[in-house]
């Protein structure tokens, strides 16, 4: 069933893009005075303090275009919840009041939240296998709290470039908009619209060639945290709370770039036996600005890729292609990034080991 797009979704989208990038030149001044603001050193790249206001901005925003219709999302409670919840850890963190156990703590809470009270948990992944289909049963919903941890810190760690983290959560939030109208939940799609807009609103000041100057800003651990914890959820609830779902399959399709990328550089960082929330510079994006991509080319490439990552999926879908072939044909995709990026990496180690022995023994 396809369902038409009502004109009012669009206008709240607007709204919301609007109210985003008012709040984010009005937030400048507060953030500095209440120190809410990412200072250069270490890792980072940027010269002068910028502001960390995003997440406030997209938050809030999509609140406000949605304030007229809270009591339609009645199913929905525990997603607004967990987005105020999340929102306020990921401020209280950016002011550095937050330890790294705590925050954790916290996204566990909310993942439970939804898998309880939002009963928006994993029961069927597809059929996998060319047999039947899989049903997790008791083990859905540890599934699904581990998968929401993983998504909304793999969405933090894609925040490391000017516009990546949030054009990547555009484009998987316009996706989810049209599979939410295909199937015809149109709570889902107005509430992923109005966020899409307010994402894109806050763009306009992240994007290296958006309306940057004096207002640039960036998402914080608030808006990764509470765009990670929206794709989670749509990525689950279209998969599963509807009689004409989307196939579970489609959505790895969908979240392609990140999945790949998380995989492999949490492989590599225990292959250094370190812990896999460790920071460091070797993902996707960092690697190809080492080869010498710009900023903005390593930005154009990564989101255009995963962009036609989720049209393979929506593709496969719409052919109805079956499950066991999109989720075997994602994963020869997967091995296919991982024999690129992580193999490379592992000779670079012991080429290096050799030199490192080769040089002891000259001595």
């Amino acid at each position: 069933m396809v369902t038409y797009l009502p004109l009012t979704y669009l206008a709240q989208s607007v709204f919301a893009a609007i109210v985003a990038a008012l709040l984010i030149m009005m937030l400048q001044r507060p953030a500095e005075r209440w120190q809410l603001v990412d200072v250069p050193g270490g890792r980072k790249r940027h010269a002068v303090p910028v502001a960390v206001t995003g997440g406030i901005a997209i938050t809030a925003a999509m609140l406000l275009a949605l304030a007229a219709s809270f009591s339609e999302f009645g199913q929905y409670a525990p997603f607004f919840v967990g987005v105020v919840v999340l929102a306020t850890t990921g401020v209280l963190d950016d002011l550095g009041e937050v330890s790294a156990g705590k925050k954790m703590l916290i996204q566990v809470m909310v993942a439970v939240l939804m898998t309880s009270g939002g009963a928006n948990y994993l029961v069927n992944l597809g059929n996998l296998f060319a047999t039947d289909p899989i049903n997790t049963r008791l083990w859905g919903i540890p599934v699904t709290i581990f998968a929401t941890l993983a998504v909304i810190n793999a969405i933090n760690m894609f925040d490391g470039l000017d516009g990546l983290a949030g054009s990547l959560a555009l484009v998987m939030l316009i996706f989810f908009a049209a599979f939410a109208l295909v199937v015809g939940d149109l709570n889902a799609a107005k509430i992923v619209m109005v966020l899409a807009g307010a994402t894109f609103g806050f763009l306009l000041f992240n994007l290296p060639w958006g309306l940057c100057g004096r207002h640039r800003t960036f998402m914080g651990d608030a808006g990764s945290m509470v765009l990670g914890f929206a794709i989670a959820w749509f990525s689950i609830s279209l998969t599963q709370n509807n009689a004409n779902h989307v196939p579970a399959p489609v959505m790895l399709w969908l979240l392609g770039i990140l999945l790949m990328d998380v995989f492999t550089v949490t492989v590599r960082r225990l292959a250094r036996r370190r812990s896999p929330m460790a920071p460091d510079r070797d993902h996707i994006h960092h690697i190809l600005m080492r080869r010498g991509y710009s900023s903005r080319t390593t930005l154009t490439l990564l989101v255009g890729a995963n962009a036609v990552l989720a049209a393979i999926g929506t593709l496969m879908w719409v052919l109805d292609v079956p499950d066991w072939w999109i989720f075997w044909t994602f994963l020869a995709l997967c091995a296919i990034y991982f024999a690129l990026f992580f193999m490379p990496f592992r000779l670079y180690r012991r080429r290096a080991r050799v030199t490192e022995d080769s040089v002891e023994d000259s001595g």
